[in-house]
């Protein structure tokens, strides 16, 4: 039943690897916090300073943003990304000094774009400004994955079959199966997710995409890749290297 939760990225080496680093940038984090320090952590990575934000509180609450849905991070125990290529956005280390990042709610209904900036050498929030949906960049991939995620038929019929699944055995090794069609389950992606998070300078050219599940210090690790065939989008690959 594993391949229905689905499916998102990295070998388990890379999974421990990215566990102990967020470890790491969380006590950071905590101890900013309790010396009433700004909202920054020095890195230049990011997407690690963003999972810090994300999944402490505390570090949210001491920029005194009131513009911050504090209940909206607190209430998951996995973040859903999105990224072009095949990618993690996770992977991407040659960020600029000033990041956007969307945040669609589908669970709520909100769309909002977070601004951070990164000043000497120190990544910081600067605030929030809710977005119209019809203005992204990536309007077209989700109001595919809406139609994907209600539509049992229209999700058949955008998947490439037989599907190739990735899993970890009881040895943690990797293991890969076929999926045919005939045992396909149809499942809401939408609503399993919740919310999507991507860049807002994402490379909309690119004919890939993945969702990569991305779990708070619980082992959730799952990648759903998509691919762009004749202007159309198929889910192509599935991965789930949870422990």
């Amino acid at each position: 039943m594993k391949y229905l939760v689905f499916i998102f990225i990295f070998s388990l080496f890379s999974c421990k690897s990215d566990d102990k680093k967020l470890e790491g940038f969380q006590e950071k984090a905590v101890e900013m916090n309790q010396e009433n320090s700004a909202v920054s952590i020095d890195t230049t990575s990011f997407m690690e300073f963003f999972e810090s934000f994300i999944f402490d509180k505390r570090l949210q609450k001491s920029n005194k943003d009131y513009s911050i849905d504090y209940n909206f991070f607190s209430s998951k125990d996995f973040i859903a990304y999105l990224n072009s290529d095949t990618l993690s956005v996770f992977e991407d280390k040659n960020l600029s000094d000033e990041q956007g990042l969307i945040i669609l709610d589908f669970k709520k209904g909100k769309n909002l774009k977070y601004k951070f900036e990164k000043i000497n050498n120190k990544w910081t929030f600067s605030g929030s400004n809710a977005i119209s949906i019809n203005s992204l960049s990536e309007k077209k991939f989700v109001d595919f994955l809406m139609k994907f995620s209600k539509d049992s038929i229209y999700q058949k019929s955008h998947i490439l079959f037989p599907l190739v699944d990735y899993s970890l055995d009881d040895d943690y090794e990797i293991i890969s199966q076929k999926i045919e069609k005939g045992k396909w389950n149809h499942f809401n992606l939408v609503e399993e997710i919740e919310s999507l998070l991507f860049l807002a300078n994402i490379d909309s050219n690119n004919n890939f995409r993945n969702i990569y599940y991305r779990g708070n210090d619980n082992g959730i690790l799952i990648k759903l890749t998509f691919k762009k065939v004749n202007n159309n989008w198929f889910l192509v690959k599935t991965e789930d290297y949870s422990t």
